[in-house]
């Protein structure tokens, strides 16, 4: 069979094609596509699109059918390329084809080295998943089962591993005395952990972000944006959350720590919504069968707070009666490990990157 890959501008015929191919590959329930931020990213009109140029690579077939596709990333300065938005069918010759261009155009930039899958930016998706297909959860980077092997096979190999933890609904009698003291001890000290509300949510995102951007600093692929782009990307999750949910943690009235969960909404809330979807997220919301444990931060000074914030998470979940899953926790962490007597599996998702030849 022969193939063409190509590159192609903004107004291509092209773009259709390549927003078209996801819907081929998944079934409906596994499809966590972004058609609107896709095309924002293509068209270079995303609220993020200032920091970056982007090259879009799609492999076709001699009747033009797209099998593979991917978003090439440069940012000015930067030595890396960041490969991303990565579909494919099972077919190595395709992929391969698109690694090896996407590889020629990164060196065309000065770029000594590929980073993927992240697509676009630390702040929309990035990651591969490893194991435990089936419906993802809200937030979940997901992608065909042979992906890794496609990836390797193309000569990229594991730099970073993650890991989500899925709970099964925690009985009211559980006590873990580590956590519950921690708990206790911090209130003690003077900290205080509370759920902010709809009239103080913004404030708290707020607070979420000057903690954040010094506490993710150090992730892989993490690129700094500004309050307002953070407010902008963020502020979806306000109709979305269960208050009680969400932890704020301060100490002297400064803020020290977040937690913020969600119910699990599958890919519900990506595409375009109908009046039947709208309807699902209000019962989700008001029902919920399973929550995503999705961002967590502590300012390293403020030791044991971690726990202490966990412990408090844990009792809302204990309150509800219903499973969880500790989303995309890094390999290193010391929360990955909380309260592995009640994990019940865990998921693994890896980034990769591959060091190119001059």
């Amino acid at each position: 069979m022969k193939y063409t890959v190509l590159t192609f501008s903004q107004d291509s015929k092209y773009l259709q094609k390549f927003l078209q191919l996801p819907k081929r590959l998944y079934h409906r329930t596994e499809r966590m596509q972004k058609p609107v931020e896709e095309l924002e990213i293509l068209k270079g009109t995303h609220i993020l699109s200032h920091y970056f140029q982007v090259c879009p690579l799609l492999v076709l077939d001699k009747k033009e059918r797209p099998i593979s596709r991917a978003v090439l990333t440069i940012y000015p300065k930067d030595s890396t390329a960041y490969l991303g938005f990565f579909e494919s069918e099972d077919n190595e010759t395709a992929s391969a084809l698109l690694f090896s261009k996407a590889e020629n155009l990164a060196k065309k930039y000065n770029c000594t080295e590929i980073v993927g899958p992240v697509d676009a930016s630390f702040w929309l998706c990035y990651r591969l998943k490893t194991n435990h297909f089936g419906a993802p959860y809200t937030g979940e980077p997901y992608n065909k089962d042979y992906y890794l092997r496609l990836w390797q096979q193309a000569g990229y190999c594991i730099s970073e591993r993650y890991y989500s933890n899925h709970f099964q609904s925690i009985k009211s009698s559980h006590q873990n005395t580590k956590f519950s003291t921690r708990l206790e001890q911090k209130r003690m000290e003077g900290y205080h952990i509370i759920s902010p509300d709809r009239d103080t949510f913004d404030a708290s995102l707020q607070e979420v972000y000057e903690l954040l951007v010094e506490l993710y600093k150090t992730f892989p692929v993490y690129k700094p944006i500004t309050k307002e782009e953070f407010i902008s990307l963020y502020s979806y999750l306000k109709p979305l959350i269960n208050y009680s949910m969400v932890k704020m943690a301060y100490y002297q009235k400064q803020p020290v720590g977040f937690f913020i969960s969600i119910p699990d909404y599958g890919n519900t809330v990506y595409g375009t919504l109908t009046p039947t979807d709208y309807l699902h997220i209000l019962l989700t919301r008001k029902k919920p069968k399973s929550y995503v444990m999705l961002y967590m931060g502590i300012d390293a000074s403020h030791h044991g707070l971690g726990k202490a914030m966990a412990e408090a998470i844990k009792q809302e979940l204990q309150v509800s009666g219903i499973p969880s899953v500790g989303a995309l926790i890094r390999e290193k962490n010391i929360n990955r490990h909380y309260f592995q007597e009640l994990i019940d599996y865990e998921y693994e998702y890896v980034l990769l990157h591959k060091v190119l030849t001059s």
